[in-house]
């Protein structure tokens, strides 16, 4: 059940809006201007080339790492990844997961997905885009999703609360069939700050809210396909950008 409608509490939906969050979480508002030295949203930094793919080559850059089973193959320039059926959600954690270690400090990782949901059919709930993941139960999913007889770019968190794993989940702008996506990485006061970002074009950016995770986890950055057959998530890039 990768998919953030059924689930209970939406914890996140106000990121982007209010900033009314459990005690563990925090935002940005789009619009608040950017503090001395801090990027505009649409700048996303100077490229890495060695922390980043171009899918240009017969098989993906050495440096990745697979949670679970590899998935997937380059094509033409692309990472071509079918929707797996299968999930990363609470205690269902069957999908697997394509990473890159992350360097220290503020960087930001983009990717450009193209992927055909349809348009209005329930297709429950074949996703896929950029993860920060620290392990199963911790981790954030920014995805072109399809929710109900909705498509949505939904960004989501899980992890362990309370004694159970919750998970919570914001809109940031509409998605379409090729669909520019960013989590956008800082530091403060101990903690990992990740805000999302996605664009239509891939010049024009909604900024949208920002999670938290305690500093303590060490994340590592990539992509993910999932939430039952029936699509196929095609990825031109895989970059990451420091500020």
């Amino acid at each position: 059940m990768a998919g953030g409608a059924r689930r209970e509490g939406r914890l996140g939906r106000a990121a982007a809006r209010t900033g009314d969050l459990s005690p563990h979480e925090s935002a940005e508002a789009a619009g608040r201007p950017c503090r001395r030295g801090q990027l505009p949203p649409g700048d996303p930094g100077s490229l890495d080339p060695a922390r980043s793919d171009e899918f240009d080559g017969e098989r993906p850059r050495p440096g990745w790492q697979w949670v679970r089973h590899p998935a997937g193959s380059v094509r033409d320039g692309q990472y071509v990844w079918r929707t797996q059926d299968a999930e990363l959600h609470k205690k269902t954690n069957t999908a697997s997961v394509m990473l890159r270690q992350a360097p220290r400090g503020d960087f930001t990782v983009e990717t450009k997905l193209s992927i055909d949901l349809g348009v209005e059919t329930v297709r429950n709930y074949q996703q896929a885009g950029l993860v920060a993941y620290a392990y199963d139960d911790r981790y954030l999913r920014l995805a072109h999703t399809a929710i109900w007889n909705t498509r949505q770019t939904e960004y989501g968190k899980e992890q362990p609360y309370a004694g159970d794993i919750a998970y919570g989940s914001a809109s940031v702008g509409p998605p379409a069939r090729t669909t520019w996506l960013r989590l956008r990485h800082t530091t403060s006061h101990g903690e990992h700050h990740v805000q999302a970002l996605t664009s239509r074009d891939g010049t024009q950016w909604t900024a949208g809210g920002t999670w938290t995770i305690p500093g303590k986890h060490r994340l590592r950055y990539g992509l993910v396909s999932l939430g039952g057959d029936g699509a196929t998530a095609k990825f031109d890039y895989y970059r990451l950008y420091r500020h």
